[in-house]
Parts: structure tokens; sequence; C-alpha cells
């Protein structure tokens, strides 16, 4: 008897647990509850790998070259090309090869397998280095777009890596997703070029050169926006226009007052994305560290990037290759609907169980409300959303509730048959149902695993209900309902169990 205190206690803690959290913790509604925008982007990590293996052969070049200055003599070479992954150079010597390869693990501080046939040297990422990369670029680029999703205001965004490439955002809420997917989707990658004046139709282009907007600009990045500290909107004091203020580090104030320095008189090109801002005339010299942008904004599109630019720089493109939009009143609809449906099925079954098993029934009642609650403390507690699938997932978990509890009741209802008495037909009658309630668990759990692990949206927020929802119904159904039972069992020491 004193056993079963304690795991009365056991339950009753439980419970006030339960309670405590779904009231102190919101849960989170999705999209199709609550309204808003969902936004799948997908991360072209390949051109990320050859841009660096670019890198890596602007390094290998400037060993190559060498150092006057530091004594470090230059090496001759041919053939010096970047691939997909790696980057090779021809030499004319054995000892030009052992001299490069001592010079590469410096450089790269012995991250990057070399490898020689003949004079021919292959600079590559290890498969463990580009998998690192990968890792790196997809967690910069959610840490980025949850600060320019953050910047609007919005609460509670869900942002999530999804498979190798793709990230998932879903803003709750968001009235305006056109602004969120623009927010999103630009690189916001700001470059500072020297202009060399205004392309002409059939004028042969430099090498170092490229032609942008009508300009021929220097391909040689003069100030880097990876520079920028800060990035304010103001408005111009000439035509009251909004303009976006920049300030730079220490070595970006450096390196544009160089530039303003150096050029007084000529134009230099603001880049962003491939596409020209604005084009001033350096009047001149800037000193102080800070810049002003021009550009015909809108005060909305001046924060805009003024928040992309203060936020930094996407390290690679992000393609939008699914988006949905849902009203908030569709998502206020849906909830009345799905909570109408929800009542109206579980009053159904509290019903039809106390109708058919009594005063049995209403203990089965009883742990079906317990288990239901559980469910939502767990998704509180572990922040997961609630979407209109996971409401189907609920409903299906109470189904199976229901299912395991009948099967115990005619277990129990076969030792009475058998002539066993009232506490040893309870005790048989769970323990004779339990491996058959495991087996059916087991089997639904391992499907909900799946959906979880290569779902997606809906089929994911089915998934994380129904997984939940299994883990608490073994727990009202085999532990409290049993609890309850003997409970009333051993205190109220009934002679007949009337089912």
């Amino acid at each position: 008897m004193k056993a079963l205190r304690l795991k009365l206690l056991m339950v009753l803690a439980v419970i006030a647990t339960a309670v405590f959290i779904t009231t102190e913790m919101p849960i989170s509604l999705g999209l199709d509850l609550r309204g808003g925008a969902y936004i799948l982007l997908e991360a072209d990590l390949n051109k990320v790998i050859a841009e660096r293996s670019a890198a890596l052969r602007d390094t290998m070049r400037a060993e190559l070259r060498g150092n006057r200055e530091k004594g470090i003599t230059a090496i001759t070479y041919t053939n010096l090309s970047a691939g997909a992954t790696s980057a090779t150079v021809t030499l004319k010597s054995d000892e030009d090869v052992a001299e490069f390869r001592k010079r590469m693990r410096r450089a790269t501080n012995n991250e990057a397998d070399i490898t020689t046939e003949g004079l021919r040297v292959r600079i590559s990422y290890s498969a463990a280095g580009i998998e690192q990369m990968r890792a790196q670029v997809m967690a910069s680029s959610i840490d980025i777009i949850r600060r320019r999703i953050d910047s609007l205001g919005t609460k509670e965004p869900s942002i999530q890596r999804q498979g190798d490439n793709r990230i998932m955002i879903q803003v709750p809420g968001a009235d305006d997703p056109e602004r969120v997917k623009e927010l999103v989707g630009k690189t916001a990658k700001m470059t500072f070029h020297l202009v060399e004046g205004s392309a002409t139709h059939g004028a042969a282009i430099p090498l170092d050169s490229m032609v942008i907007g009508g300009l021929v600009i220097k391909k040689a990045v003069a100030v880097s926006g990876e520079m920028l500290t800060d990035s304010r909107v103001q408005y111009d004091s000439n035509t009251g226009r909004p303009a976006v203020t920049t300030t730079f580090n220490t070595a970006g104030a450096r390196a544009f007052a160089r530039l303003t320095q150096e050029n007084v008189g000529r134009q230099f090109a603001i880049v962003l994305d491939g596409h020209i801002l604005s084009a001033p005339t350096i009047q001149e010299p800037i000193l102080g560290g800070t810049g002003q942008i021009t550009g015909g904004f809108t005060t909305q599109s001046a924060n805009d990037l003024s928040n992309m630019l203060r936020s930094g720089a996407l390290p690679t493109e992000l393609e939008v290759v699914e988006e949905r939009t849902v009203g908030a009143g569709l998502g206020a609809d849906s909830i009345a609907k799905g909570t109408f449906a929800s009542l109206l099925a579980m009053a159904l079954v509290l019903f039809s169980m106390f109708a058919i098993y009594g005063l049995l029934g209403l203990f089965a009642n009883l742990a079906l409300a317990i288990n239901i609650l559980l469910i939502f403390a767990g998704l509180a507690l572990f922040g997961a959303t609630l979407t209109l699938p996971g409401i189907a997932g609920i409903a299906l978990n109470i189904g199976m509730s229901v299912d395991a509890m009948i099967l115990i009741f005619e277990r129990i209802r076969e030792e009475k048959r058998l002539g066993m008495s009232m506490l040893k037909s309870l005790e048989n009658g769970f323990s004779n149902a339990f491996s058959a309630i495991i087996d059916s668990n087991l089997t639904t759990l391992a499907s909900g695993l799946i959906l979880l692990e290569f779902g997606t949206g809906p089929v994911k927020g089915f998934a994380v209900t129904l997984i939940l929802g299994i883990v608490t119904s073994l727990f009202s159904n085999i532990t409290c309902f049993r609890i309850m039972l003997e409970t009333w069992a051993r205190t109220g020491k009934p002679k007949e169990i009337a089912i």
C-alpha cells in the first residue's frame, strides 16, 4: 500500500508539473493556425566550394610570387588554374616543388591536402574540410537570416536547416511576406570600385575591368563591405530623401580614406549583389571612416538595406524554392474549426467510454485527459510548433489511447470469466495487454520517426505530435490508469468490477 501511495504521489507531481508548464509557457502556433510566411531557401554549396578553390589559387599565386621585402624569392610556374574543389600548378624543378609545399602548408595551416605528380602540384580541400566548410556556410547563413528577420520586430520566427543545403523559414504573423522574402533572399555583398568611365558600344574592355550598369569599373575591390561595422538610415540634408550612412572598422576607414585621398574628382561605384547602387564623384577626402549611400531609396528600402548591411552579407546566394502565405483570417478560422472538431470528437469518445464501461470508463477518460495535458506540456516544454496536421496527430493519438484501454478492459473481462479475484483480474488484465500495447505503439513510433526525419512542413508537424503522443500515452495508459484503478480497488474495496 505504501508503494502505491508513492506511485500516486509521483503521478500527481507529473500532472502538477504539466499544468504549470502549459500555463507558464505558451505553445507556438504554426502558420496554418496563426497565419504568416513560409519560405524554403536552397544554398548553392558547390559554388561556395568553387569560390574557395579560386581563393586557394590566389593564395598559391601570392606564395609563388614571393615577397622581396621579406627576402622570399619567387618561384617560376606555369598553368596555374582552379577547379571545382582544387587548384593546380606546374613548377620547374623538384626543389621548387619542395619549397612550394612548405610555403603552402604554412599558408593553409596544414588544412589542405597537397599532392604531386612529377612537377605538377595539386592543392585541394579534404573531404572533412569540405564538409566543415558546408556546415560553416549553413550555420552562418542561418545566423545572418535570423538577425535580418529579428530586425523586422517579428516574434517567434522558426529558422531551421533542412537536409544538406536548405533552410526553412516560418514567420508567424508576418503581414508583408514579400518583404520577408526580399530581406532574406538578398546576399547583400557590397563592394566599392573605381569607375573608369561609361561603357561605349564596341569599345574594348580592359582585362582588369568589367561593365556593370553601363559603367566600366575596376574589378579590384577598393573597399569591401565586410569592413562595415554599422549602418543607419538618415535623411540627405540637400534632397531630404532617405540615405544609408555606413561606418567602417579601422582597416576599412584607412582603405576608404586612401581611396578618396588618391582619387579626388573621380567616380567610385557602390556595388550591391552585382548592381550599382550609386556612383558618386569624390569631391574631397573622407577621413572620418563614414560614408553615405544614396540611390533613390524609399524609407522602407533604406531601412532594409541598412538592416542587411548591419547583419552582414550571406556567404552564398540563397534561392527561394518554395513559398507559402497564410492569411491571419484563415489561421483564425483554422483554429476555430480545429478546436470545434477536437472538442466534439473528445466529447463523443468520453461519452462512449463511460456509457460502455461505466466507472472504469470514467477512469479511462481521466487518463485520456492526462494524456492530452502531457502532449500540450511537451509541446510547450520543447518549443515545438503546433500545426493543423499536428492536431490531426493528437486526434490519432486519442484513438490509439482509447484502443489500448479497450484492450485492457477486455483482458480484465476474460480474467473475470476465469473466476479470478478483483485485484488479480486487474493485475492480469494489464499484464496480458502490455505486450500488445507496446508492439502497436513501437511500430507507430518507428513510422513517426521516419516522417520526422525525412518529412517537411505539414508532415513534420504531424510527426511531432504523433511521437510525443505515443510517449505520453504509454505513461498515462499503463502507469496513470493502472495506479488509479489499483487505488480505487484497494481503498474502496468493491466486490465486483462492473464493465
